[in-house]
């Protein structure tokens, strides 16, 4: 513990002499300080002083869907904390490598492996202290403005430090072996957007898997109509119905193999995202938890204005693009907290492990 407590206290000294971990407090303090100078009230909208007419607001749903959701969440713990944690603690490692100073720590009885887990428990316990302060900021702004106290705000702490920690691995991976602190940064930050852009790319291809299912029974229910209608005997001369219908059944027919066709390329690329996805830490997933909690699922009944049949993204019927969000919506707030954060934290193991085995193996 004496060890530990040493270890921590060095990398404060060394986070306090290049003023990181206070830039990066004053920052976040700032973000809940312009949090709190907005109001809504049944008048509109207002900023310290200065106010503006609108049509009545709800300030619990204002708070809740634009400054939570959208700035808050969308924002600043999805991106502007995790990146400022980043920069604070990036350069613990290259720094206790580079420098020589870990011929100072190796010549204590301590063991390679501990002073591995010190270090990397170090620098997250520094980012639980920024990201504490800023959730409970914004809870106790949010329960003063609107006078409706959210714990659910708190839960910001272990999801967002859960999202650093996957990232942060990689980090202090490529931080040992490249002894250099830019790369690390840079490298890093390269591999979080490299995540989200497939969970997104996943998500863009559940969606149009599933327009395309819904547009193909569709199609399926219209041709069956047409051969219904096609095979009917002509009442005179002049009927043109049968000739119709078996005109529309051809044209379905060649809609249902392009379709399929479009199908199938969807299905196999959305499937091989997936597969991936399941391996990697679920970045994006894991900032929509607070989504999924702060904002429930609301009424998602049909859309009373429906829009003109006709083809839309990637051959989907336009009637078929509202319902086949919505049910992609509902999955994935259905996935269970247990894979989202389990095979993540999963990944991150296997990454620590081996920058721990890399830190324990190398000559320094």
């Amino acid at each position: 513990m004496r060890q530990l407590i040493a270890i921590l206290i060095d990398a404060y000294r060394d986070l306090n002499s290049r003023m990181l971990f206070w830039i990066t407090l004053a920052i976040s303090g700032s973000v809940i300080m312009l949090l709190a100078m907005f109001g809504v009230d049944s008048e509109g909208l207002s900023f310290l002083h200065f106010h503006w007419h609108l049509a009545y607001l709800d300030p619990h749903l204002f708070y809740r869907a634009i400054f939570l959701s959208l700035i808050v969440i969308g924002i600043w713990l999805s991106w502007g904390a995790v990146i400022l944690a980043l920069i604070s603690t990036a350069g613990l490692f290259p720094d206790l490598l580079a420098s020589g100073a870990i011929d100072l720590y190796l010549s204590k009885p301590i063991s390679r492996p501990r002073l591995f887990i010190y270090k990397y428990f170090s620098g997250l316990l520094f980012v639980t202290l920024q990201l504490t302060l800023f959730s409970v900021g914004c809870f106790l702004v949010v329960g003063l403005r609107t006078h409706e106290w959210l714990p659910i705000l708190l839960l910001a702490l272990p999801f967002i430090l859960s999202l650093f920690s996957y990232i942060y691995a990689f980090c202090v991976l490529i931080g040992i072996w490249s002894r250099s602190t830019i790369a690390a940064l840079l490298l890093t930050v390269l591999l979080w957007l490299a995540f989200s852009g497939l969970q997104r790319t996943e998500g863009i291809l559940l969606f149009s898997r599933v327009g395309l299912e819904r547009t193909i029974h569709r199609v399926e229910r219209d041709l069956q109509a047409a051969e219904a209608d096609a095979k009917l005997p002509s009442r005179n001369i002049l009927d043109l119905q049968p000739g119709l219908a078996r005109k529309r059944a051809e044209s379905d027919r060649d809609q249902l193999v392009d379709l399929r066709g479009t199908y199938s390329w969807i299905a196999m690329f959305e499937n091989i995202c997936r597969r991936i996805e399941n391996v990697c830490p679920k970045t994006w997933e894991t900032t929509n938890l607070l989504d999924r909690y702060l904002l429930p699922n609301e009424d998602t009944g049909a859309d009373n204005d429906q829009p003109p049949a006709g083809p839309g993204f990637l051959g989907i019927d336009a009637r078929d693009l509202r319902p086949a969000g919505i049910e992609v919506q509902q999955r994935q707030r259905a996935r269970p907290l247990s894979f989202v954060i389990g095979s993540s934290l999963a990944c991150e193991a296997v990454v620590l492990l081996l920058a721990g085995w890399l830190f324990c193996r190398r000559d320094y």
